[in-house]
């Protein structure tokens, strides 16, 4: 029986194949990375170790297979199955290097848990646009790699059978690990101060790898009295912040009169909550306006759910339009052309960061935050007593934004006792010792009061716009700003999961001139500036800053909703839902298939079949405004 080859020809097979993963991994990188000898430095570390880092999961297969088959001596073509574990662990690992590298090229990320979702449901390849000579590209350039690793084995490996000398000293396996770690120690050590230093071109540099893990060493800075650097937009190019928004420049017709703005936002306030009983005066107010019956926040939390009313974009956006301090042209446009602002909360600007994206820009005086020890619901009250003074004490010649976030309707609840609708309603909503299973319904009682209390703040402010004779001119918007679950599905509260209670809100838009109009189907909060927009005077199509569509549009019809939290993006149709990891963390999150009722599906890879060609719409526009010009 032939020996099996030494296992000095196999370190050199896998020394080989790593410099020519290393030769792959160098195709990720820019000219940029190679500017300034630190950077270059730091970019030579980086690919080396992260080189051998991809290629250890073959190396490890490989000397297992080459020890188990070193035991099994009975076993028949032990070279040939040795040859066949190499070339393929191997020749996968440029395959999936090749692969990453063309979903970068053409999406601007490396693959994650959306993408591996898409490749393995039936029809989803397909679904990519990929034309039969771009498959067939594909498929010889593959074959290509595997026959190079097999070349590689037999003149290294095969070739030389048993009689490999040794490797020279310094190519020995245990100098080349303390090689690899001093690298990734140096690479490692780098980066973690150019995080506290805001130095960005290794910042940015380091986008450049898959699977690239950031390191920071912030409290250690922090006890060395080393201060972590402010990241600006002033001349520095931001890690995260190759946007590209808008995709074009706006042309604003400056001849159209802009209206005023009053929008209202309520925390935590879902679909159904819109109801004669419990919102009697916004019910009547949605009579004479645009009423949205399926309408989706672009979240199940607040800062994907008001980031997406503001920007028209998915809620992933909000990392690159936080790292760059960039505000929605939508605020940008109402600046442009003269408004005036009164901002107010009753939570603060600051948590979750509005002050540092969609409020950016804002005159610190005209954002009013009332956080403080009096209930939510008198917060609200106050709010909109000097949300209302405002309007009548502005200069009556130039257009106003007026915006308030109520409180009262995140837990626990709060209301004012003349204001109870529900009973029996749980008195004290203790989240230790409540039982929330056999008490939900006297939780949601408590919801019930506090929407019911809203309402009537709302209707304060409707009323005092017909007083003024406002509403002729004012465009008017009430949203929540995601919704709320008392287990209607499986839990209570919100930003766990992507069901229409967690994610559907009341959305009433009024348009001065706009007839009275229901909109059964679904609409989202994507849409809200994609119709605010065009009244500002902005003449470009929606696609230019938006992914929303304009709800005034008679055309206007959307086949599905887009919501996100932190490390997932949610397909929500009429007959199916599913929600997509976009990060490790998101792949660890169970999945989520549902109809359109947020039932349970028995085949989820049908499902998935059947929305293909949405999951890659949806792919390709994860990064269609934050990817470099040109």
């Amino acid at each position: 029986m032939p020996a099996l080859p030494s296992l000095a020809s196999i370190s050199r097979y896998y020394l080989f194949t790593w410099l020519g993963i290393i030769a792959h991994v160098t195709r990720f990188t820019s000219r940029d990375q190679y500017a300034d000898p630190l950077t270059a430095l730091w970019t030579l570390a980086a690919t080396a170790s992260y080189s051998m880092f991809y290629l250890l999961p073959a190396i490890a297969g490989g000397y297992l297979t080459y020890w188990w088959l070193l035991r099994s001596k009975n076993l028949r073509s032990r070279n040939l199955w040795l040859a066949t574990a190499l070339i393929a662990l191997a020749g996968l690992t440029h395959v999936g290097l090749f692969a990453d590298r063309m979903i970068h090229d053409m999406y601007g990320f490396h693959i994650n848990g959306f993408v591996v979702d898409l490749v393995f449901t039936p029809g989803g390849i397909a679904a990519l646009g990929a034309t039969r000579s771009t498959e067939l590209t594909a498929t010889l350039i593959v074959m290509a790699l595997l026959a190079l690793q097999g070349l590689a084995y037999y003149w290294l490996v095969a070739r030389s059978a048993a009689h490999s000398r040794p490797l020279p000293r310094i190519l020995r396996w245990r100098w080349l690990a303390l090689i690899i770690v001093t690298l990734s120690l140096g690479e490692r050590v780098a980066y973690g101060f150019s995080a506290v230093a805001n130095y960005q071109p290794i910042l940015f540099a380091s986008e450049s790898y898959p699977m690239y893990l950031p390191m920071s060493f912030r409290s250690l800075a922090a006890r060395l009295g080393v201060r972590e650097a402010e990241k600006t937009t002033n001349g520095i190019q931001l890690k995260n912040s190759a946007l590209n928004y808008p995709l074009k420049p706006l042309e604003v017709d400056s001849s159209v009169r802009p209206p005023n703005i009053v929008w209202l936002v309520a925390e935590s306030l879902r679909f159904d909550m819109l109801d004669p009983k419990i919102m009697p005066q916004l019910w009547d107010f949605s009579q004479q306006a645009l009423r949205l019956e399926q309408h989706y926040s672009g979240g199940n939390l607040t800062q994907m759910g008001v980031f997406s009313m503001f920007y028209g974009l998915y809620g992933n956006y909000w990392f690159p339009m936080h790292a760059a301090r960039r505000s929605p042209v939508l605020m940008d446009v109402m600046q442009q052309r003269g408004y005036q602002f009164s901002l107010h909360t009753s939570q603060r600007f600051t948590y979750p960061a509005f002050d540092k994206t969609i409020f950016v820009n804002m005159n610190p005086n005209d954002m009013h935050s009332l956080f403080d020890s009096r209930p939510a619901w008198e917060r609200d009250r106050q709010n909109i007593r000097d949300m209302l003074a405002f309007v009548d004490k502005r200069d009556e010649s130039k257009p106003f934004m007026a915006y308030m976030f109520f409180e009262t309707t995140h837990a626990p609840y709060v209301f004012p006792p003349d204001l109870v609708i529900a009973k029996p309603y749980i008195e004290d909503l203790n989240y230790l010792t409540t039982d929330f299973t056999g008490d939900i319904q006297l939780i949601k009682n408590r919801y019930i009061n506090a929407s019911h209390h809203v309402d009537q703040q709302i209707g304060r402010v409707i009323a005092h716009l017909k007083e003024k004779k406002l509403l002729e001119n004012t465009v008017v918007i009430v949203l929540g700003d995601h919704g709320e679950e008392f287990m209607e599905i499986s839990r209570w509260g919100h930003s766990a999961e992507f069901n229409r209670f967690q994610t559907s809100t009341p959305a009433v838009v009024w348009v001065p001139g706009n007839k009275p109009r229901v909109v059964s189907g679904i609409t989202s909060h994507l849409d809200i500036p994609a119709t605010l927009l065009p009244l500002l005077g902005v003449r470009n199509p929606p696609s230019d800053y938006s992914q929303g569509m304009n709800l005034l549009d008679p055309a206007y019809r959307r086949d599905y909703a887009v919501a996100a939290d932190w490390n997932r993006l949610a397909y929500i149709g009429e007959k199916v839902k599913v929600a997509f990891p976009v990060n490790a963390q998101g792949g660890a999150k169970r999945d989520e298939v549902t109809d359109g009722n947020d039932r349970a599906i028995a085949d989820a890879v049908q499902a998935k079949r059947d929305i293909a060609p949405a999951m890659t719409e949806m792919m390709q526009n994860l990064t269609r405004f934050s990817r470099p010009k040109g």
